[in-house]
């Protein structure tokens, strides 16, 4: 009885371990506009003069940043609050995997001045929004607008 339990369990748990192996993406990549994030790749590649292995990888950070904010395209009106969050988390994510991919000074030069002004950019968005009494949720969503890669 206790090895008919044992292999029951054995079985149940490796069922289990193996449906967490399927690596289906949740939107179909058919979905993903193509042309688009090819454009995206083709303006960085050429703003920060990337090579080819770096063009691909790249292409690759463009395609999951899609692939991102088209799962949770659901939440925004639904849930705004966790769309935005969500929405910066994607933000930030893309912008550490495009540094990480940097490897010339002056590549990470343009990239270290890019987000500064980016910066400048959010921080007078704030101050004129705050001067104009706007709730909290309208400034989040005007800076997540705010956005250079």
């Amino acid at each position: 009885m206790k090895n008919l339990l044992f292999f029951l369990l054995l079985i149940l748990q490796s069922g289990t371990a193996l449906n967490a192996q399927k690596t289906e993406p949740s939107v179909p990549l058919l979905a993903l506009n193509d042309q688009e994030i090819r454009q995206a790749t083709e303006a960085l590649t050429a703003k920060y003069t990337l090579n080819t292995d770096q063009a691909k990888q790249m292409y690759r950070i463009q395609l999951r940043k899609a692939k991102n904010l088209a799962d949770i395209a659901a939440f925004q009106h639904s849930n705004p609050a966790l769309y935005r969050a969500k929405s910066q988390n994607v933000q930030k994510g893309t912008l550490a995997t495009i540094r990480r991919i940097l490897n010339t000074k002056a590549q990470m030069d343009l990239y270290q001045k890019t987000l500064a002004e980016t910066r400048l950019l959010q921080s007078r968005k704030q101050k004129e929004m705050t001067t104009q009494k706007a709730s909290r949720e309208a400034i989040e969503t005007a800076l997540l607008a705010i956005y250079v890669e």
